[in-house]
């Protein structure tokens, strides 16, 4: 029983190796016999006469090799059967494809009016070699050669289309025969079509041209679109995007090999680096639109400096293209671009936690990020070549054209409410401060009733005063003015230019002297104002958000940037002698930095070792620091720059008289406060307000005025 146990057993090993050497035999055995051919048949249909199923594919790393060559034995069995679209992305040397057709019997008996002709979609393809099987002039069999592709000129081809075809010539039998072609070139190689009758295959043309005018024409009417509105609001957001929007449009143009067609069809070596300009010019301009986009200026600065690297890079990418140099730099920008959405998809996400109105933004990204990956990858070999992978980019691009225009609508919208909803908040604090001070006045005059004429008398003499001193100054300052008119009168005969010139100089003086009237009328005012002080509870941080949000919204065109320590700082003010003081400080920063720098704000609490009396304690306080990039204060300059019409040489070409930030200062002092002045280390002047905290009972008053543990991570640091 053990013998026949053991023949059994080994009868199972026999079989189970003999099933393995035939699996073996079948995969050694190359399949590329078993390809079937395509078939000439027009009742075929238009699917199943395609390239999907029918190619065989083989890679010449030298690119020398000949049709003689390849066509060999030693060769000829290297050919790879490929499932769908033949894909060989960036690749060095050449790739030799080969198909068989076959026609019917009824076809080889009545050939087709018009004839059969191969399409051949291989956009990307600088040299496109077609070996066609014909007759040699001995009746022989022999090959036809054709030479398509981006390097060779349009008007050359049978049919001058963008889409390359060639007419294939009658087969007397259906006999299948071999169709060789050979594709080479500095971008992606890929290849789908199929054979078609001439009414067909323009037909397909017709659609190809029609979709890519579609999408040119869709992007260019948005680029207008965009223009306007950037001129109209005006956003420079929208203009960026209108630029943006021209790339992408001529990007597409030339993808389709339009200029190729309808502009360059004898200059092919234009064309091509053309569209290799188009490739590296739409990479340039996304880096720049995303900075602008996701204001990476104020958001993410870091970044904001590699994008602009990258876009610089992208700009030397435009030249090498234009020099035919893209091939050395295909691979690198199509990883470039990967890169690029990765990172800007994680940049919005973490904007989008900073802002909730910044998920259009990210929508329209990760689209773009699934579909361009996609689309790259291809091109990089990691995917099959299908219709998918070979449309993603243009449907990509549409998608996200279409999600930045609502994110950027989005963010018209949002601005516009923000605005209504800040004057409705101003309107209701007008009319409270105007109901207050009724009801306070009218209180006033009940209980001051009996020194109503007292006070009468008072304003009486007060205006008396104020208005002898405005005669006493005007009127000679009108006779001057007077006199000097007459001087430059030429109907006077006194036009000497000598005469003019002392004329000119008395009138300069008269404006001057006027502006130091107004100036002093100006000073009494607020010292009559501060005799009348009404401090009222008064929330910082939201105060001077309003405040930037104004600014930035006027002169400074949102140069200004505000950090908070905490995010409640309550003082107790006079709200108009603030407003004048922290206008005094913004203006002066903006007025003395240069034109597109930064003035940065921050506020926090302080802890103070003396109190405002000079007396040693510990008391909180609220300070306010406005720091610009500007030439900052000379030495000699610092003691005197809150003196009343104190100006430094330096400055004296720029408007003002000096009384600025002499107001600021008796604004501070009024509350109890200071102001001082310094420089910064690294460049520019820096002013600090200091103003008492409003009473707390919260014990957390006196522990968040550390300032290492409330130090900005965003941009500046206390400053001394």
């Amino acid at each position: 029983m053990l013998k026949t146990a053991a023949f059994k057993w080994l009868g199972v090993l026999r079989v189970i190796a003999g099933l393995a050497l035939l699996s073996l035999v079948f995969l050694v055995t190359p399949s590329r016999a078993d390809v079937p051919a395509l078939r000439l048949d027009p009742k075929l249909s238009f699917s199943e006469r395609n390239f999907g199923g029918h190619l065989q594919a083989f890679h010449d790393p030298t690119g020398q090799l000949t049709q003689q060559q390849v066509a060999s034995p030693p060769y000829a069995q290297q050919f790879e059967p490929i499932e769908d679209g033949f894909n060989g992305g960036y690749s060095s040397g050449a790739w030799w494809l080969r198909f068989q057709i076959q026609a019917t019997q009824e076809e080889a008996a009545h050939p087709l009016k018009g004839g059969w002709w191969l399409r051949l979609g291989a956009r990307y393809a600088d040299y496109l070699d077609v070996w066609l099987p014909g007759e040699g002039a001995d009746g022989a069999t022999a090959l036809v050669h054709r030479e398509l592709g981006g390097m060779r000129a349009g008007s050359a081809r049978e049919l001058p289309w963008s889409l390359p075809a060639v007419r294939l010539p009658e087969l007397p039998d259906a006999q299948p025969r071999w169709v060789w072609v050979r594709l080479a070139g500095d971008r992606a190689l890929s290849l789908i079509g199929g054979v078609s009758p001439l009414r067909e295959l323009a037909a397909v043309q017709q659609q190809i041209t029609a979709a890519g005018a579609a999408v040119v024409g869709m992007v260019l009417l948005m680029a207008m679109v965009s223009l306007m509105m950037g001129m109209a609001l005006p956003d420079r957001r929208f203009i960026g995007y209108a630029g943006y929007l021209l790339t992408l449009a001529l990007l597409f143009a030339t993808s389709e090999n339009l200029q190729a067609s309808l502009w360059f069809q004898d200059s092919p070596v234009a064309a091509v680096r053309l569209h290799s300009f188009s490739l590296c010019l739409h990479s340039a301009a996304a880096f720049a639109f995303a900075r602008s986009l996701l204001d990476m200026a104020r958001q993410f600065p870091r970044m904001d400096r590699v994008f602009k690297a990258l876009a610089f890079a992208c700009g030397l990418a435009c030249v090498m293209a234009v020099a035919g140099w893209y091939g050395r730099i295909a691979v690198a920008l199509n990883v470039l671009w990967v890169l690029f959405a990765v990172c800007v998809v994680a940049l919005c996400a973490v904007l989008l936690r900073r802002n909730r109105h910044a998920w259009p933004t990210l929508v329209g990204y990760s689209v773009y990020l699934l579909t361009g990956v996609m689309h790259f990858a291809k091109n990089l070999q990691w995917l099959p070549f299908t219709l998918a992978t070979q449309y993603s980019y243009a449907m990509a691009a549409i998608a996200h054209v279409l999600a930045f225009f609502f994110a950027m609508g989005w963010r018209v919208r949002h601005r516009e409410r923000k605005a209504l909803a800040l004057s409705r908040r101003h309107g209701a604090r007008l009319e409270q401060r105007v109901h207050e001070r009724t009801r306070d006045l009218r209180q006033e005059v009940t209980d001051h009733q009996r020194t109503h004429e007292q006070l009468t008398l008072a304003l009486r003499e007060q205006k008396g005063l104020l208005a002898m001193v405005s005669h006493e100054f005007r009127t000679p300052l009108g006779t001057i003015g007077g006199v000097a008119q007459m001087l430059s009168d030429e109907r006077l005969g006194l036009a000497r230019e000598e005469v003019k010139s002392e004329a000119e100089k008395i009138t300069r003086t008269v404006l001057r002297m006027r502006d130091l009237v107004d100036t002093l009328l100006a000073d009494e005012w607020l010292e009559a104002s501060s005799e009348k002080m009404s401090p009222v509870p008064i929330e910082l941080a939201d105060f001077l958000g309003e405040k930037i949000g104004e600014h930035n919204e006027g002169n400074a065109r949102g140069r200004i940037s505000l950090a908070l320590d905490a995010p409640e700082l309550p003082v107790l003010a006079d709200e108009t002698l603030l407003h004048i003081a922290v206008d005094n400080l913004l203006t002066n920063a903006v007025k003395y930095a240069p034109a597109q720098s930064q003035v940065f704000v921050r506020a926090g609490f302080r802890q103070d070792l003396r109190d405002t009396t000079g007396h040693a304690g510990a008391t909180s306080c609220v300070r306010i620091q406005v720091c610009d990039q500007g030439p900052g204060f000379r030495p000699q300059d610092l003691p005197h720059v809150f003196e009343r019409f104190y100006r430094a040489e330096g400055v004296r070409r720029l408007p003002g008289i000096g009384l600025g930030l002499h107001m600021v200062r008796r604004i501070a002092r009024l509350h109890a406060g200071s102001v001082t002045a310094a420089n910064r280390p690294e460049g520019g002047a820096v002013l600090t307000l200091t103003l008492p905290r409003l009473a707390s009972d919260d014990p957390q008053a006196r522990e968040d005025g550390d300032p290492a543990v409330n130090s900005d991570q965003r941009g500046f640091g206390w400053q001394a």
